[in-house]
């Protein structure tokens, strides 16, 4: 092989190998009707990622894929500095509920913002045109597994059989691990819609040492939940 052409291989390589890579976190499935689009809180500090769930949530349900919008999630990280906090009070009652770790309780006292969790997502989506008696609002959960477990209910409750998943490019694989594990055993189907982000594109989000570092931290994540059974 010539120099020339060994130079031309190697980017090629290097491209094709973050391209699957970024495939594998960011799923999206054949759409087919569904009872509800499902879409998470979160922002990683950056309003894009959240505003474009929910804009992708929207445009599936006017689109018609689903009859409701079910938003999930006490609360995303701050992107301001003013935010409205969790109170620490009710964070020390999750950490003796078990429900978050101490270790963390100091990181979230000062970054959880609940004006950015699941009742943000229903005012932009009444903002996007959607009925508000047809979004349903989970706003107790503190992380994707109880995201799971809390929209569980909803759906049993309303006898729903196939959702459409919606979060962020990178969060979307551990998300729908995270979701088949609870929804499993009740047979519930799940269809992965990754949301559109201006920012992040298959061909080009590892350009971004931003994006490389999300993915990483998703790959570490999923180790880690992996381990404690939390995904499937």
């Amino acid at each position: 092989m010539s120099l020339i052409s060994g130079l031309f291989v190697f980017p090629l390589f290097s491209w094709l190998v973050f391209y699957k890579q970024g495939r594998r976190f960011a799923l999206r499935d054949k759409l087919k009707k569904a009872d509800a689009v499902v879409v998470l809180a979160g922002t990683r500090g950056n309003i894009k990622f959240l505003d474009g769930k929910i804009q992708t949530a929207v445009q599936l349900y006017k689109d018609g894929w689903a009859p409701s919008i079910i938003g999930s999630g006490r609360f995303s990280m701050k992107i301001n500095d003013a935010p409205n906090l969790i109170s620490i009070q009710e964070l020390q009652r999750a950490v003796v509920q078990g429900r978050i770790q101490e270790k963390d309780l100091k990181g979230a006292a000062e970054k959880w913002d609940e004006g950015l969790g699941s009742t943000y997502i229903e005012a932009r989506a009444v903002q996007l045109g959607v009925s508000k008696e047809h979004i349903i609002v989970e706003n107790e959960s503190l992380h994707t597994r109880e995201n799971a477990e809390y929209v569980l209910e909803i759906v049993k409750r309303n006898n729903m059989r196939r959702v459409i998943l919606v979060t962020s490019p990178f969060h979307q694989l551990r998300t729908y691990l995270t979701f088949a594990k609870v929804f499993q055993p009740y047979g519930i189907e799940i269809i992965n819609y990754y949301a559109d982000a201006d920012d992040w594109n298959p061909f080009t989000w590892f350009f971004s040492q931003a994006h490389r570092t999300l993915v990483k931290s998703e790959q570490e994540r999923i180790k880690m939940y992996r381990e404690k059974g939390d995904l499937l």
